[in-house]
């Protein structure tokens, strides 16, 4: 890595409100871009337009999307806006390069029929710490919508069983990460009780606060683990593991909801689709969002609308 990637890396870590993820992509894609320019003997200070464009055609031989291009060049245009705000160059050579359109792609979701088929897999393999939580990780995302950087970080002490309902409280918040509270129904409830058992056991000798503790540096389950949970679960049950992602299940959610007539409005709040949603402002909707779980989410067992 490049004194001028450093610095800029640096400068990022030391900004508010820049996720932690934005700056690996970043890192990740500058140096990618950084290792195609050495190949042609040149540097950041001395690239053009041209090479630029030599890069993004080098991209598109490889088929990568444009929605992953947008990206690159929006790293590559903060970096270099960066470069000129610390006079290391004059001019800007990718100033005037355009952002490729996204493909239009329909989100990623699965059927009632493949939910039904995963959520009664998971449900019956309950004799060990590690079904246990393959259960719940599925039920959490399917029952609740909530994204998969607020499912690892879940704190044991933000699941009120009483109220059933769970403070999301991101450890790094951002335009889409924002405190919240979610509300899951009596079938979830038992879940989440069973694997809190297990889970008592299994980290006895270890003081955690998270719900889905790890051994790495942030001391809960990545999201790379929970996915590849989720491809070896989808191994096993025999679906295609593209489906099985858990923004599949984010989506699911909201359609099961709204295609059983579900108000529009509270599933935007479920799904924390809104600007910043206090507690208070949930505590406020807090009845008509569990009556909106309770009379359309699949999972209710007396709700006998879908599933």
């Amino acid at each position: 890595m490049t004194e001028e990637i450093n610095h800029f890396i640096q400068t990022l870590n030391s900004e508010v409100g820049v996720h932690k993820n934005t700056i690996i992509s970043y890192k990740y894609d500058i140096n990618q871009f950084n290792n195609f320019i050495e190949k042609k003997k040149k540097s950041f200070k001395s690239i053009n337009k041209e090479d630029i464009l030599d890069f993004l055609k080098s991209l598109k031989l490889k088929n990568v999307k444009n929605k992953t291009k947008s990206r690159k060049i929006f790293a590559l245009k903060r970096f270099y806006r960066f470069l000129i705000s610390q006079k290391i160059i004059k001019t800007n050579p990718i100033e005037k390069i355009d952002i490729p359109k996204s493909e239009d792609t329909l989100p990623i979701t699965l059927n009632a029929d493949q939910i039904e088929k995963i959520l009664k897999f998971v449900s019956k393999k309950t004799n060990n710490y590690i079904d246990v939580r393959s259960n719940l990780i599925i039920t959490l995302l399917y029952s609740t919508g909530i994204r998969v950087s607020e499912l690892i970080s879940i704190k044991t002490n933000n699941i009120d069983l009483a109220k059933k309902n769970i403070l999301i409280d991101p450890p790094e918040k951002g335009k889409s990460r924002k405190e919240r509270i979610v509300f899951f129904d009596e079938q979830t409830k038992e879940v989440i009780e069973k694997y809190l058992e297990f889970r008592k056991i299994h980290f006895k000798h270890k003081d955690t606060p998270w719900v889905f503790p790890s051994s790495n540096t942030n001391g809960f389950l990545t999201r790379r683990r929970v996915l590849q949970i989720m491809h070896n679960l989808a191994e096993k049950i025999k679906i295609d593991k593209n489906l099985m992602h858990p923004h599949s299940f984010r989506h699911a959610f909201g359609n099961q909801l709204l295609n059983s007539g579900a108000d529009i409005r509270v599933v935007q709040k479920l799904l924390g689709h809104s600007s910043i949603i206090t507690t208070q402002k949930y505590t406020e909707h807090r009845d008509k969002l569990i009556e909106t779980i309770e009379s359309f989410h699949p999972l209710n067992k007396n709700n006998e609308n879908i599933v």
